[in-house]
């Protein structure tokens, strides 16, 4: 019975005469190796209204434009009551879900305004007369189309497939400009900042443990 009394006021005083500092100062997370659960990440980008897709920019990432590499960089905020080391700093501290602590890089789609739709139309009613290539910017297969027909209407049915698919997108690099949420596909890749989970736990894994 003494024992466990001893126990409890060990417990109960072993923080005495430790500063909240001090606490702390051993923590070295940082907060960018955060879990998923512990972080908010948000992307500020310009969208533009009539389309609803991201506003294009050259040049490096930044948090408002998605630039030729396909680059935004996203705010993460960590979550309130968290302790981690943020970005620029050398000391942990105590976050409250309102500060930035560091910034990321996401992908995002880089759309220049080439629109699918329109591609689609011309490569079904316009394909043969290579017009469809001509538009993505594919001028030498695209007067390769005219003079041949369409390669005898098989390039117009292989171009009709290879464009629904969206493996085929414009020759500047761009993706299609597709509106109001359309048929995007998603190339599903693992990289630096992929989570992995199992059970009820988040873990990062590198490319170089594969």
């Amino acid at each position: 019975m003494r024992l466990a009394l001893l126990a409890g006021v060990i417990f109960l005083c072993r923080d005495v005469g430790v500063t909240s500092s001090e606490k702390y100062d051993s923590v070295e997370l940082w907060c960018r190796d955060l879990p998923v659960e512990q972080v908010d990440c948000k992307v500020n980008v310009f969208i533009k209204k009539s389309t609803q897709a991201y506003i294009a920019c050259e040049g490096e990432a930044t948090q408002n434009c998605c630039n030729s590499s396909r680059i935004i960089m996203a705010s993460c905020y960590p979550k309130r009551d968290v302790v981690c080391i943020g970005e620029g700093k050398t000391t942990p501290e105590v976050w409250t879900g309102m500060h930035e602590a560091f910034q990321k890089p996401q992908s995002c789609r880089y759309v220049t305004g080439y629109n699918y739709r329109t591609t689609l139309i011309l490569s079904v009613f316009l394909g043969m007369f290579g017009i469809d290539r001509f538009y993505l910017g594919y001028y030498a297969i695209g007067l390769f189309k005219f003079c041949t027909f369409g390669f005898f209407l098989l390039g117009q049915l292989v171009d009709i497939i290879l464009i629904v698919t969206q493996v085929v997108g414009p020759a500047d690099g761009s993706d299609y400009m597709i509106e109001y949420y359309g048929p995007i596909l998603h190339e599903v890749v693992m990289e630096s900042y992929t989570f992995f989970q199992y059970g009820s736990h988040y873990y990062k894994k590198y490319p170089d443990e594969f």
